[in-house]
């Protein structure tokens, strides 16, 4: 019964661990957007949100009209190929307080011509789609 138990117990872990992974949570998606684990932080709406792009510092950012939610994403390198990683920082509006998250490492999953570009971290299971205008 022991063994059992405990073959249970490693293959909840095992799959657990396995969980979230870009092909699921990331790669579905077609708009510009934040997904923490699996859920969607913010999207781009073009009646209620602004996009904009800064080559210079490799800054993407998700805006509200109202200026109230955001997100800006910073990056070392720009994203453009797909196995790419690049060190970047996140900036997000939650429902209560602004987050930070720096010194990350996000993988490009995915690229479409039209400059827009899919981007996995790993560790925190964030996805972020943006375009590079």
């Amino acid at each position: 019964m022991k063994r059992i138990l405990s073959a249970g117990i490693l293959l909840t872990i095992v799959t657990g661990c396995a969980g979230l992974q870009p092909e699921e949570i990331l790669l579905p998606r077609s708009e510009v957007s934040l997904t923490i684990k699996e859920e969607v932080a913010m999207a781009f709406d073009p009646a209620t949100c602004q996009i904009g792009y800064n080559s210079e510092r490799n800054e993407f950012r998700l805006v509200d009209n109202k200026i109230s939610d955001w997100v800006i994403f910073r990056s070392d390198a720009v994203p453009t190929d797909v196995g790419q990683k690049v060190k970047a920082s996140l900036e997000y509006t939650s429902r209560s307080n602004i987050k930070t998250l720096t010194d990350m490492t996000f993988s490009v999953e995915k690229t479409a011509p039209d400059g827009t570009t899919w981007l996995w971290n790993k560790d925190k299971k964030i996805g972020i789609i943006i375009k590079v205008l």
